[in-house]
Parts: structure tokens; C-alpha cells; sequence
């Protein structure tokens, strides 16, 4: 493929990604009518389940290439946190401030975009069976980080957990579900993708940075930090084509904006993962070009 070529591809993947979220930051600045209170419930609650089980029961992996992305997922999030932690502690940064930031990147309102337009509909399904993973260490871990209390009502109140459940169960089955369950979680799924770009675009507008040299340090160490580990989890499991690409892909993402919210809802440093948010975010928009030639 000529490089002109390439660039076609990776402009044709990245310019919707680009353009809704683009949109919702406009939207957001221009002071338009933007209920963000329902379109994140919306979107955790309803919209982001359906998506995981129309794409995981749609899938036609196996029972062992499920089980190896299931591991790779678990794998880089374990990885990021535990070479983070020496780096925090060199510097003297709060490990409950930035480890969360540090080890979840944004696989939903980002990666899953990136996934589809990338590598298709099977992109996307093993893209959600990753960001599947993540939701729920997130959902278990994130709030501990930013409260320092443990709260597991909270993870059993993920309807993403079930969701999950759900498809597993099916899928070990062997059967299909009713047609008309099956049109109506791809229905709602179909929201989820467009909604967490637009979400994407009217937190940003939200967001300010400060501490800017420290944002930007840690900022580019996030994206350093999972390049470097999905690269590593990709070759030790030795993944090659699309998973692998997905593996590298997801794990490269930038700061998860849920990492802000935990740590706003919990007076947690807001202004710092805030800052990280914003500074990981534009930096990846600027080397997903060359990420996505190496991964595509």
C-alpha cells in the first residue's frame, strides 16, 4: 500500500471519530441544550450493556480466542498499574491521584470508534469485549482509588456486569436470542458509539488545565505507557491480526474521562486528571495517524 494510500485509510478511520467529537465540543460552547446528567446515565445504563451483548453474541470467535482477550484485556490493565506505580513513587505523586489515570484509558467513547472504523463490525466486537473489561475494573476500582473506600454496591449496580453475563451465558449455549431482542439490544447499542463521542467532545469543552507541565509529562506517559504495554502483551501472547490490533490499539488510548468523573464526585485532584484528560487526548489525536498505520 502507497502511502498516500495509507493516509487515506487512516484519515477515512479517524475524521468521524474526529467530527462527532468535534461536534459535541461545539455543541457544548455554543451553550446548546445538552442534558449530560441523562445522556451518561443513558448511555452506562442502557445504551453500552446493549452494545456489549449485540456485539459479543454476534461474534463468531471461539471459546479460547474469547478467553485470550479476555486475558490480554486483564493483562494490560494489571501491567500499566504495576509499572505506573514505581514512576509515581520516584516523583512523589499520590498513587490515588494518578494510578487510576495512569492504567484506564479511554477504550469506550475513543477506542470503540476507532476499533469499527479500523478493523469492522469484528473490530468492534472483540473493541467491546475489551472495553467490557475495563468497565468493569474501572466500575470496581475507580471509586475505591478516588474515595478510598470500597463500595461494592456500586460494581453490582453496573449493569455492564450483566451484560456481559448475559452474552457469556448465550454464547457457552450455543443458541441465538429471539430476533426481537436481538434488533432491539443492536438498536440501542447503535446509540452508544456516537453518544460517547459527542459525551467525549462536551467533557473536554468542560474541562481546564492546569499544572501544565506535569499534565503534559504524565499525559504523554500514559500514551507511552500503553503503546509499550500492548505491544508487550501482544507479543508475549504472540496475537496477530485483528486482535492484535485491537490489543494495541485499546491499551494506547488516552485518559478515560471516567477517571475525572470519579475524581470530581470524590474531590480527588479533579483539576489534575482533568488536566491529564485534556493534555493525553490531544496528544493521541495527534499520534493516532502513525498509530494507526502500525496497527492496520
Amino acid at each position: 500500500m502507497s502511502v498516500f494510500a495509507s493516509l487515506t485509510v487512516v484519515v477515512t478511520v479517524m475524521a468521524p471519530v474526529f467530527i462527532v467529537a468535534a461536534l459535541g465540543f461545539i455543541w457544548s460552547r455554543a451553550k446548546l441544550p445538552y442534558d449530560s446528567a441523562f445522556i451518561t446515565t443513558f448511555a452506562i445504563n442502557v445504551s453500552s450493556p446493549c452494545l456489549v451483548f449485540s456485539s459479543l453474541t454476534r461474534l463468531t470467535l471461539g471459546g479460547d480466542e474469547l478467553l485470550t482477550m479476555t486475558l490480554a484485556s486483564i493483562a494490560c490493565i494489571t501491567s500499566a498499574a504495576v509499572l505506573a506505580v514505581p514512576l509515581l513513587l520516584a516523583f512523589r505523586l499520590p498513587l490515588r491521584t494518578y494510578l487510576p489515570a495512569l492504567s484506564f484509558p479511554n477504550a469506550g467513547n475513543l477506542g470503540l470508534p476507532l476499533c469499527l472504523f479500523a478493523f469492522g463490525e469484528t473490530g468492534l466486537g472483540l473493541g467491546v469485549l475489551f472495553f467490557a473489561v475495563f468497565s468493569v475494573a474501572q466500575f470496581a476500582i475507580g471509586p475505591v482509588a478516588a474515595s478510598g473506600q470500597l463500595d461494592l454496591g456500586r460494581l453490582l449496580r453496573t449493569p455492564v456486569i450483566y451484560a456481559v453475563a448475559l452474552s457469556l451465558l448465550v454464547m457457552l449455549a450455543g443458541v441465538q436470542p429471539p430476533q426481537w431482542v436481538a434488533n432491539t439490544a443492536t438498536l440501542l447499542g447503535n446509540c452508544a458509539v456516537p453518544i460517547m463521542l459527542l459525551s467525549l467532545g462536551v467533557a473536554l469543552s468542560n474541562l481546564r488545565m492546569n499544572s501544565l507541565m506535569r499534565a503534559g509529562a504524565l499525559s504523554a506517559l500514559r500514551l507511552v505507557l500503553g503503546l509499550g504495554v500492548g505491544l508487550a502483551v501482544a507479543h508475549l501472547m504472540q496475537l496477530t491480526g485483528t486482535m492484535r490490533g485491537v490489543v494495541v490499539l485499546q491499551s494506547s488510548m488516552p485518559v478515560a474521562v471516567f477517571n475525572y468523573l470519579w475524581a470530581l464526585r470524590y474531590n480527588n485532584a479533579p483539576e489534575e486528571v482533568a488536566g491529564m484528560v485534556l493534555g493525553s487526548t490531544a496528544l493521541a489525536f495527534l499520534a493516532l495517524p502513525a498509530l494507526l498505520l502500525g496497527v492496520m
